[in-house]
């Protein structure tokens, strides 16, 4: 059973709530800055469990590296921070918000109001902001003990 903490239970419902507020929506994905994928929500369930799961890990990992590509290109030209990345397809829309230390990506079939899905972003982007900070800051700690743990060990000494 995987226990989730109260910061990712609060991030899923976010996830949910964003992926339930308008038809159109496939997927709302929260990425950390190196690309990896933090939580993500899908409307439909592909065929198998791994498939969904090695799409949603691609999608999260491509959309950090073109939103720097993006925001990279953004400084070369002077104009500073990305706030709204939009990618056209010729079948579907992706947007990427940056939400403090991560990205929110929402994947829409091509025919959605461009300035609802905007809309919607912005109304939960401070929220995803401050719990996904929060969220990463613990999870920082948590890891730092784990490599305190295994470094301090007796076990190192034998080796």
């Amino acid at each position: 059973m995987m226990n989730y903490s109260n910061d990712e239970r609060i991030l899923k419902k976010i996830l949910k709530d964003i992926i339930n507020s308008t038809p159109g929506l496939k997927y709302a994905i929260i990425i950390d800055d190196t690309g990896i994928t933090i939580m993500s929500e899908s409307k439909f369930i592909l065929k198998s469990p791994t498939e969904e799961e090695i799409s949603v890990e691609k999608i999260g990992a491509i959309g950090g590296a073109v939103f720097t590509a993006g925001e990279e290109q953004g400084y070369i030209l002077g104009y500073g921070n990305i706030h709204l990345q939009i990618t056209e397809y010729f079948k579907g829309m992706i947007f990427s918000l940056k939400v403090g230390k991560g990205i929110l990506c929402i994947a829409t079939d091509k025919n959605i109001q461009i300035g609802l899905v905007r809309a919607i972003m912005n109304k939960y982007s401070k929220k995803i902001s401050s719990v996904l900070d929060r969220y990463l800051q613990e999870d920082q700690g948590e890891i730092k003990k784990e490599l305190e743990e295994l470094f301090s060990s007796d076990s190192i000494s034998h080796l």
